[in-house]
């Protein structure tokens, strides 16, 4: 019985073929029949529809030629394709026609140049992790769906793949496969990578001519009213961009404000509420065009000078917005009317912020406690939704700074970094960066993770999410292409031409993020609190420019990074002469050489030269293969028992064991004691293992051990701790004196990670750093509080 029914699909599929090789379906029929089927979905509840959303596990074909110049001599024609055939070496050049629908691909209908239509489905292009956490669980609806490809939206499909599918009745009719005797030519492309949407003023577009254009064609829609023929005046297409602006769709409130002004380019009202549109989109740079339009027009025009002042602050031109900032508000002071108390309002408070970035941007003056108070209550989720509390997240509103005293240079053998151009002291503050784009853990879908066959590795769904926000964040605004473009992608990656500089390129930036992301780490317990548990899995990544540029180094890095919210934080940790590089690790040097070789290779650094890899390369086997011994005697030995005196008083820790393991550990380092990182994980277990035998005075002595080293070594993000514990060690031997220094030490050190050194002589440290270690590690300072150090 199944081998007729194969027979009799494939003698089905022939015939298809043969029929569809001598006719294909006019244009017309291609655009009433994909219609028809949307109108069926729509009539179809959502418990209906839900069976058909799926997410893709496996994505990408391996048989793609990635390196496609976007020449017209490589282009194909709908009409060229060829059935089940992938068209390797060329791109197909279209625009999307139609609404789009979210089952397992995203399909819609697309037009070529020649005016040739043909339906097409897109794997892997928007999965769950696109969709609001509230809204994960709900089926799309066609406008919903349609957000991600806009009608008008030009795309170019590298090596578009033509096949047979189920025809489109017969995907969303309830009995499925049974049904298989129908089918419909479809343009297939299952690597995001291989689709790029292309800019409306691209050059490659230049010597196109569509047979349909869609641009004229939307006008000519929008000036027929379709029940009386009426002719739509600039006002009908503000009323109408108003309607978009209110259900927050800003892309199209602009496209019906731009057809009303091209109807009366000066009107003021248009110009203004386009000006909005674009705020709320971060076109900073075209809301300043329209409002300096207006102003010129209508000089005394509120709204408009108030959205000067706001794009000059979302350019980074904070002295400009202050200047019309303050001569805003000298005028709303002086006047009388009522109406005018909300903008009043709203000026006053943009202007104080345009200040605080100001002096924030030209000479990194942050405000700390306040910085930390905004992270504190934006990092607040909700428990029944996973949704932020606060809208945006820990996204924080302060301005990036950058030292004059480093500059971008290249490198021997490592690309462009960052180097001194001057003597620079330790506890400088380098740069402070927000990040171009960032995903939190309950941002991004628990279920889907990418994989990208080619270099087979597995995307984590933060950095899958992170590219599809940046290819988004770009398709907005083409101009920011560039900014990203520069970051190292990959030798494999061609290089763009000029015509391609502002086209997004999903391959590009997901190598880019490969090859520059900066995870999320746990500084403190405010990650762990009860209402933050669903953080404390996958934290999440983020793409920040400029530090990327800050190469590699396991030990004897100079500068630290620190990330708060959105804003990563770069100072130096050791003094750095002029023109010295700046390094930072990528991984911990406390792991081993080959874990920290391997994480380096998924990075693209093929070798680190660093003290501490050319040490590790140069020990002899016989070296190499007694540690690995000593660590696996801890692993399986050690470690275990160590584990087992925790819980029960039967079980002595092993001290001696762990002191000889210490030791030989340490003469295989020799004369490089500052580069002995295998024993820290046991020392701090001999540390433990003293207090559980009631030798306190010892466990303080190897903790004063693991301080210094952590001091030496730069280990900031373990200082505070080992500080701390000396302290309650003191405490238990009711050294209070020495207890209440060491705890002294352990407040500078957590604030000093913040906010760099305090001053020599300042006096009101304490009350700051207390207010620090509250905020972010609450369980710190309630035990410290517990045991009487405060």
């Amino acid at each position: 019985m199944a081998t007729f029914k194969i027979n009799n699909l494939n003698s089905t599929m022939n015939e298809f073929l043969e029929n569809f090789m001598k006719k294909r379906k006019s244009r017309q029929v291609l655009i009433a029949e994909y219609e028809e089927w949307l109108n069926s979905i729509e009539r179809m509840s959502s418990e209906k529809f839900q069976h058909f959303i799926t997410t893709n596990k496996f994505g990408y074909r391996q048989n793609f030629q990635h390196s496609i110049n976007l020449e017209l001599n490589n282009r194909i024609s709908i009409e060229s394709l060829e059935i089940d055939k992938v068209h390797t070496g060329k791109f197909l050049l279209c625009q999307v026609i139609n609404r789009c629908v979210k089952m397992n691909p995203l399909f819609t209908l697309i037009e070529d140049p020649e005016g040739n239509v043909e339906r097409i489905a897109l794997y892997n292009w928007v999965e769950q992790s696109a969709i609001p956490v509230k809204d994960r669980k709900k089926v799309l609806s066609i406008n919903e769906a349609s957000k991600f490809l806009p009608i008008g939206t030009k795309l170019a499909i590298k090596n578009p793949y033509y096949q047979l599918i189920p025809s489109f009745d017969v995907i969303i009719s309830p009995d499925g496969s049974s049904l298989y005797t129908h089918f419909d030519p479809v343009i297939r492309s299952d690597n995001p990578n291989e689709v790029i949407v292309i800019d409306h003023d691209n050059k490659l577009l230049n010597n196109i001519k569509w047979f349909n254009n869609l641009k004229m064609k939307e006008k000519k829609i929008n000036v027929i009213a379709a029940d009386d023929k009426k002719i739509l005046s600039a006002d009908d297409f503000r009323q109408s961009g108003n309607k978009y602006f209110v259900s927050n769709d800003f892309a199209a409130a602009v496209d019906e404000y731009s057809s009303g002004i091209k109807l009366e380019p000066h009107n003021v009202t248009l110009l203004a509420n386009r000006a909005e549109a674009y705020l709320r989109l971060n076109r900073f740079g075209k809301t300043l065009n329209d409002v300096e339009i207006a102003l010129k027009h209508e000089p005394g025009h509120l709204k408009a000078a108030f959205r000067k002042g706001k794009a000059l602050c979302g350019l980074k031109r904070y002295q400009e917005a202050i200047i019309i900032l303050k001569d805003l508000v000298s005028r709303l002071l002086v006047s009388n009317d009522d109406s005018t108390a909300s903008i009043k309002q709203s000026s006053e408070i943009l202007l104080k912020h345009a200040k605080m970035w100001d002096s924030e941007s030209r000479y990194g003056n942050y405000d700390y406690t306040k910085i930390v108070d905004e992270f504190c209550e934006k990092i607040k989720i909700n428990q029944d939704s996973g949704d932020w509390i606060c809208g945006t997240g820990p996204r924080l509103d302060h301005a990036d700074f950058l030292s004059d005293d480093i500059e971008i240079r290249p490198i021997k053998k490592r690309g462009r970094g960052w180097v001194a151009k001057r003597d620079i002291p330790e506890g400088t503050l380098l740069m402070v960066s927000k990040a171009f784009e960032v995903v939190y853990g309950n941002e991004a879908s628990l279920s889907y993770v990418s994989m990208d066959f080619a270099s087979k590795t597995i995307n984590t769904v933060t950095h899958s999410e992170l590219a599809k926000r940046i290819a988004q964040k770009l398709l907005v605004d083409p101009d920011l292409c560039q900014e990203v473009y520069k970051l190292y992608a990959d030798p494999e990656v061609e290089n763009l031409g000029e015509d391609l500089l502002c086209s997004v390129d999903v391959r590009r930036i997901e190598k880019i993020i490969k090859y520059n992301y900066f995870e999320l780490v746990e500084h403190w317990d405010i990650w762990h609190t009860e209402e933050n548990k669903r953080l404390t899995k996958d934290l999440g990544a983020g793409l920040w420019i400029l530090p990327s540029y800050i190469n590699h180094s396991c030990a004897d890095i100079n500068v630290d990074r620190l990330v708060i919210g959105d804003m990563m934080f770069i100072r130096t940790c050791r003094p750095i002469l002029s023109g010295k590089e700046l390094v930072l690790n990528y991984c911990s040097p406390v792991n081993p050489y080959e874990v920290r070789s391997y994480a380096l290779r998924l990075l693209g650094i093929k070798s680190c030269s660093c003290r501490l890899c050319n040490l590790d390369r140069s020990e002899s086997e016989k070296v190499k293969l007694r540690r690995a011994n000593i660590l696996e005697t801890y692993e399986k030995s050690l470690e275990p028992r160590m584990q087992l005196s925790f819980f029960s008083a039967n079980y002595s820790p092993p001290i001696k064991e762990l002191i000889k393991l210490i030791d030989e550990l340490k003469e295989l380092r020799g004369k490089h004691p500052d580069l002995e990182f295998h024993s820290f994980e046991l020392k701090s277990d001999l540390a433990e293992a003293y207090v559980r035998t009631g030798n306190v005075r010892q466990s303080i002595l190897v903790l004063k051990e693991i301080y210094n080293f952590e001091k030496t070594a730069q280990l900031s993000q373990f200082t505070t701790d080992a500080a701390y514990k000396i302290a309650s060690r003191y405490v238990k031997l009711n050294q209070m004196k020495e207890a209440k220094e060491w705890w002294d030490v352990a407040l500078k050190e957590f604030a000093r990670s913040i906010r760099g050194k305090f001053n020599e002589g300042e006096t009101k440290w304490r009350k700051e750093a207390l207010y620090l270690a509250k905020k972010l590690s609450p369980k710190m300072f309630s035990d410290a509080k517990n045991i009487g150090l405060l």
